[in-house]
């Protein structure tokens, strides 16, 4: 086999394993665990922040590949884990974020990376913080959740400064250990905490 058909072949692997054999399994909720406090507004102050997808393949060729719809369509109550702060898996076939305030968080879209492979060779020192839609929101399929994960009173900056110092804090992104999954989850914590944390203060 010619070279660039292996080459073609290798880059092809990861979606096909992150778009059509994720799916089939089970990503249900561990039972009997207690609803995160932050669930239900306290004050005047919080707002509601969600949880959301886009399709990955399409995110990670910015645009370039659409595998499947049902990487965005499948979110369900299935896919949530209730802990001390509302998270979801982190191996869900989907590229996910956080919508807050207006704004969708978003950490290793590969914006202004200089190697990728489906994330597997990205530095991913990237992240992006939109109105309006989400990264490449113009080009991939992207669902939010319908209803909030949990109610927040921290500041538009506080989170802003989460996703700009999130990589110094957790390092590269890793597509097991460290992907997009890892931070959302990461910023529903500082959320569903009501307290911005030192590291998010400021620009480290």
């Amino acid at each position: 086999m010619k070279r660039k058909h292996c080459a073609l072949i290798l880059s092809i692997l990861p979606f096909a394993f992150g778009n059509i054999l994720l799916p089939f399994f089970d990503f249900r909720s561990a039972p009997g665990l207690n609803a995160a406090p932050c669930m239900v507004p306290k004050s005047p102050e919080d707002s509601p922040y969600y949880f959301g997808t886009s399709d990955l393949a399409c995110v990670s060729t910015k645009g370039r590949l659409h595998l499947i719809k049902r990487s965005v369509k499948m979110e369900s109550e299935n896919n949530r884990t209730k802990r001390a702060a509302p998270q979801r898996h982190t191996m869900s076939p989907t590229h996910r974020w956080i919508y807050f305030r207006g704004n969708f968080f978003e950490w290793g879209t590969d914006a202004g990376s200089k190697t990728r492979l489906f994330g597997l060779l990205n530095d991913a020192k990237s992240y992006s913080v939109k109105s309006v839609l989400p990264f490449n929101g113009e080009k991939c399929d992207w669902m939010m959740e319908p209803v909030p994960a949990g109610y927040s009173s921290v500041s538009l900056e506080c989170i802003v400064g989460c996703t700009v110092n999130y990589k110094t804090l957790t390092g590269d992104y890793s597509l097991l250990n460290n992907n997009c999954h890892h931070f959302a989850n990461t910023i529903s914590m500082v959320l569903c905490s009501n307290i911005c944390p030192d590291w998010c203060q400021q620009i480290l």
